[in-house]
């Protein structure tokens, strides 16, 4: 029986993009993630191989190489271990895609490949907005402008629904229904979130004085096209200076708008929500993320501990030891 020919390295990474977007139905998100990965790869390759991107072959795709490639992206890119796990997660789609893909030669390096673990990376602690913080950034944009406006409301949702900016900037007026938002989220999941009758108010005012149609995104600029991620984070910094000047507390943290989520999921469990409810909320899918707000949330933890009486004072009566390596071990 004649064996197939392996595919040519681009003809195979065609073949893994479309194999994302059609067998697979990945979100524009991931496959956008991977893209990135090898936009970062194949210089890298290349210039390590001293050949150009377009001659790269399978060949180049060897553990040295993506180990070296994981490695400058910590060292010289500054990249935290979380980033260099999502990259390894795309090298590693990538790898089993080429194995299913009629190449043989390949198994042996793709199966080292798929060995390379994920490096641990620390959890970082969750920021959150106190109340007054909120009311301050909520207070700092200039209703009198256009920009303003769209601004504060975008804000206002965030801090309304804890979605996240991605799922916000995706809201049309369609997805408006009394009192409710539906959002759309990660994995092409949806959620209907309430609103405050304020922020219904403000929204339907604003899709009125622009004349937003029922399917158009919300968030726009002046020539009617989505704001991207971008602008949106540039706006809040702005925001942020100027809330600053009133909160000092506001200075020297890092803050983006990813901290709006976090802030609507303490403020609704210093509240008394159920843990289940604001994992619903958030569309967390485990609960197990939605906790990490209660080991964020100090003052719970001092209320807690205020409850449990501290036992008596503890006197340790030192023993004198005749063993030179214990009385060693006794003094670290």
């Amino acid at each position: 029986m004649r064996r197939m020919a392996t595919p040519s390295f681009p003809e195979l990474l065609q073949r893994f993009f479309a194999h994302l977007r059609s067998a697979r139905e990945v979100s524009p998100h991931t496959t956008a993630a991977y893209r990135d990965t090898f936009r970062l790869l194949l210089p890298f390759i290349a210039k390590r191989r001293r050949t150009s991107v377009d001659k790269i072959t399978l060949e180049a795709f060897v553990p040295d190489m993506i180990l070296a490639f994981l490695d400058h992206l910590q060292r010289d890119r500054r990249n935290t271990a979380r980033t260099r796990n999502a990259r390894l997660a795309g090298i590693r789609a990538f790898a089993r895609f080429a194995i299913e893909q009629a190449a043989p030669d390949f198994l042996a390096d793709a199966q080292r490949l798929l060995a390379i673990p994920c490096k641990r990376a620390e959890k970082p602690l969750l920021g959150f907005l106190t109340r007054a913080e909120v009311e301050a950034i909520l207070a700092a944009p200039d209703l009198s402008k256009w920009t303003g406006r769209r601004d504060h409301l975008l804000f206002s949702l965030l801090y309304n629904t804890g979605a996240r900016i991605s799922e916000a900037l995706q809201i049309t007026p369609n997805d408006l229904r009394h009192r409710v938002v539906r959002l759309h989220g990660k994995g092409r999941k949806e959620r209907d979130v309430p609103l405050w009758s304020q922020t219904e108010r403000e929204f339907r005012r604003w899709c009125e004085d622009n004349n937003i149609a029922a399917s158009t995104p919300v968030f726009c600029n002046r020539d009617a096209r989505p704001i991207s991620l971008r602008n949106a984070s540039r706006r809040f910094d702005l925001t942020l200076a100027k809330a600053a000047a009133s909160r000092p507390s506001l200075r020297g943290r890092r803050i983006t708008l990813h901290t709006w989520r976090h802030t609507t999921a303490m403020h609704l469990l210093q509240a008394g929500v159920p843990l289940e409810v604001i994992a619903l909320w958030l569309g967390h899918e485990d609960i197990g993320t939605t906790h990490a707000y209660i080991e964020a949330d100090l003052e719970m933890k001092k209320e807690t501990l205020a409850h449990l009486p501290a036992p008596a004072p503890w006197r340790r009566h030192r023993k004198l030891s005749t063993s030179n390596v214990l009385a060693f071990l006794e003094a670290l």
